[in-house]
C-alpha cells in the first residue's frame, strides 16, 4: 500500500513538472516607489541623534510636522551632549529649512550650565554655527545678567556680540 501512495505521489510530481514546463514563466516586476516623507505629521515626537561615538543627542517634539520645503515642530525639548558640555533647548516652535534652525516663542538655550539665553525669536545656521536673535533677549550667568535687542552667538568660537546691552552683577552677600 505505501508502494502505491508512494507511486501516485510521484506520478503526480512529474505530471506537475511537466504541466510547468510547458507554460511560459511570467516574471513578476515589483517595482519600489520612492519614499517621500512630506505631509506627514508625528505626534509626541521622540527622537535621537547617533554618530559613530554613540548617543550624542535627544529631540522630543509634542507634534511635527514634515513637508516638502520646511519642518515644524511644536513644544520642542533638546539635548545635546559634547564631550566637555552638555546643551538643553526649549521652544515653543521649531522651523527647520536648509539647514536654518528658526525657533519661535518661549526659547531658552542653556549651555553646559554656564549661561542661559532667553529670546523669542533665533535662527541657528547648522553649517557656520551661528545663532541670531534680533528680538529682545536675555544672557544670564556667573551671577549676572544682560538684556538687549540683538544677539549673534558663535558656538564655535563661544562667542556673543550683542546690540543695546544693559549688563547687571549681583554681588554675594558674606
Amino acid at each position: 500500500m505505501a508502494v502505491k501512495i508512494f507511486a501516485v505521489v510521484l506520478l503526480l510530481l512529474v505530471m506537475e513538472i511537466t504541466f510547468l514546463s510547458t507554460k511560459k514563466p511570467i516574471t513578476l516586476e515589483i517595482k519600489q516607489p520612492k519614499l517621500n516623507f512630506s505631509d506627514i505629521t508625528f505626534e509626541n515626537l521622540d527622537a535621537f541623534l547617533f554618530t559613530p561615538e554613540g548617543l550624542k543627542g535627544e529631540l522630543e517634539a509634542s507634534k511635527a510636522q514634515i513637508y516638502k520645503e520646511h519642518d515644524e515642530l511644536y513644544d520642542v525639548r533638546s539635548v545635546l551632549w559634547f564631550d566637555d558640555h552638555n546643551d538643553t533647548l526649549r521652544a515653543d516652535k521649531a522651523r527647520y529649512r536648509q539647514k536654518i534652525l528658526h525657533l519661535m516663542n518661549n526659547i531658552s538655550y542653556r549651555s553646559n550650565n554656564t549661561f542661559l539665553l532667553k529670546s523669542d525669536d533665533l535662527v541657528y545656521n547648522i553649517d557656520t554655527e551661528i545663532a541670531v536673535s534680533k528680538t529682545p533677549f536675555s544672557l544670564e550667568g556667573n551671577h549676572s545678567r544682560a538684556t538687549g535687542s540683538y544677539l549673534v552667538y558663535d558656538s564655535v568660537k563661544r562667542e556673543v556680540k550683542a546690540n543695546n546691552v544693559v549688563f547687571t552683577i549681583e554681588e554675594e552677600d558674606n
